[in-house]
């Protein structure tokens, strides 16, 4: 007979594997074998792109940072975030130093007009979001477009209400599921140069 504390670990055990037998792609809920297909499909394409990946221990609220040649990921978070903060920091990592994108975030740098600002934030958040996903595609990931999507979202909710409100919100309150999946957008020629460091969070 098996005591009650090995029983009940046994049966989460069971709850989790089906669980990601199910198959699910939503926010919070990824399989870990589908995380794992996209980090080693993204992380091989991310470097071919010629930028570095590294871990770092990172003052909290920063989940990861990028500064033109290096994106850096805070070890302490979650995977599925990790996967999401990685393809999101790829993705302003191309706006910063793809030539031909130089001066479009001149506004949002030199605005002091706050709906503007919002206006211009919401561009940069979403366009970065499409060379994310334009990079999923071309590493074979062409199945979590909802997943990621979603996660677009709700990040742009988190970055909002943040700005809106002064305070860092509940991430567990700015989720959202069910959005028009994001439209990919062609990677730009890059010409790797450093600047200065920017973070997620």
């Amino acid at each position: 007979m098996q005591p009650a504390a090995v029983r009940e670990i046994d049966t989460l055990k069971n709850e989790l594997q089906g669980h990601e037998l199910i198959g699910e792609r939503q926010l919070g809920a990824m399989p870990t074998d589908d995380l794992v297909r996209m980090w080693i499909a993204t992380t091989s394409a991310i470097v071919k792109y010629g930028f570095e990946i590294r871990y770092h221990d990172l003052e909290p609220p920063r989940t990861g940072t990028f500064n033109g040649r290096v994106i850096s990921l805070d070890p302490d978070v979650g995977f599925e975030m990790q996967c999401f903060i990685l393809l999101h920091l790829f993705g302003h990592s191309v706006q910063w130093v793809a030539p031909s994108l130089e001066g479009s975030l001149d506004d949002l740098q030199n605005t002091t007009d706050r709906d503007h600002f919002l206006k211009e934030l919401r561009r940069y958040e979403f366009e970065a979001a499409q060379f994310g996903i334009q990079l999923m595609h071309e590493s074979g990931i062409d199945d979590l477009d909802q997943w990621y999507s979603d996660f677009v979202e709700t990040d742009w909710q988190y970055v909002r209400r943040y700005y809106v409100e002064g305070e860092i919100p509940l991430w567990a309150d700015c989720r959202t599921t069910g959005m028009p999946l994001i439209e990919p957008a062609r990677i730009p020629a890059l010409q790797h140069r450093e600047v200065a460091v920017r973070f997620a969070f």
